[in-house]
């Protein structure tokens, strides 16, 4: 069975610099699993890996979309099979490296071949009252419908709207998903929270010093504002300071809160899932990060 060498963590966690250490010594290859490192031209606010970096290893799915495409979990999926098989062939180790916790999950436990509704379907669902919508997805898809909140209003017409264009219930096909046939080894880097968060400072701070504003000036010309690569995490907030919404000192503070908000929604989505957990502070100590 192939090794496959998982990194993981929050944000400004140290998981690019511990992956390419482990990449560098074994002559390996990195695949980026990240859904905002994967646009060209947007570098700094998603801090992506050094120009150094890049020289010594080869990172797979890094600034491979313009920032107006979108990218999606399927997308990932299917690409990362593909490249593990290409990079094993060569003999070579792999290591996936990043902090979107739906593509590492998605990518180790499989991902189920779902289908499209159609656009008919979509148009009936999307008047209907939600309690409407969810009693009969308990009629259709009771295994489904068991697990979704009667609130979860767009789980719920993606659930029926399958049913409905198909005759086939979402439960048994997401039972029948494959999982990648591959020795996943998935370590996670773990801080106190006040020490991530000290990072997470220190790390937007870096980010306007290094020309973030200046990086998003160039992307607004370019792509315009409704560009998908506005809707991440350091970039929105630049926009609503260029608008004059924001000043530049509370552009930096509503980033780093906003951030933390994310760097806690990866700690919940982790938490008492099976995985290797390495001390932050004590890589640091070792000079491993």
């Amino acid at each position: 069975m192939k090794d496959v060498i998982i990194i993981t963590g929050p944000t400004a966690g140290g998981k690019t610099k511990l992956a390419h250490r482990i990449a560098l010594s074994a002559e390996g290859e990195i695949i980026v699993a990240d859904s905002m490192k994967v646009y060209r031209k947007a570098d700094i606010g998603t801090s992506k890996p050094s120009s150094d970096y890049i020289s010594e290893i080869r990172y797979h799915l890094l600034g491979v979309i313009d920032p107006g495409e979108r990218y999606d979990v399927g997308t990932f999926y299917k690409e990362s099979l593909n490249i593990i098989d290409s990079v094993h062939k060569d003999g070579k180790l792999l290591v996936v490296s990043g902090g979107t916790p739906l593509y590492i999950t998605k990518l180790t436990e499989g991902l189920a071949d779902i289908p499209a509704i159609k656009d008919e379907t979509a148009g009936k669902l999307k008047d209907e009252d939600t309690a409407k919508l969810y009693k009969r997805l308990k009629k259709a898809d009771p295994e489904r419908a068991k697990n979704l909140h009667p609130n979860m209003r767009k789980r719920i017409i993606r659930a029926l709207g399958v049913y409905l264009d198909t005759g086939k219930k979402m439960s048994v096909l997401l039972e029948e998903t494959q999982v990648p046939h591959y020795n996943f080894i998935k370590l996670y880097i773990d801080w106190p929270r006040e020490k991530l968060y000290e990072r997470i400072e220190r790390r937007v701070d870096k980010m306007f010093e290094a020309g973030l504003v200046e990086e998003v000036q160039g992307l607004l010309e370019s792509y315009g504002e409704s560009a998908p690569v506005f809707e991440g995490v350091g970039y929105s907030e630049v926009v609503r300071h260029l608008k004059g919404e924001f000043s530049l000192d509370a552009a930096k503070e509503e980033i780093k809160k906003n951030t933390r908000h994310y760097a806690r929604k990866q700690l919940t989505w982790w938490r008492g899932r099976p995985l290797i957990r390495l001390s932050g502070e004590k890589l640091t100590e070792a000079g491993v990060i």
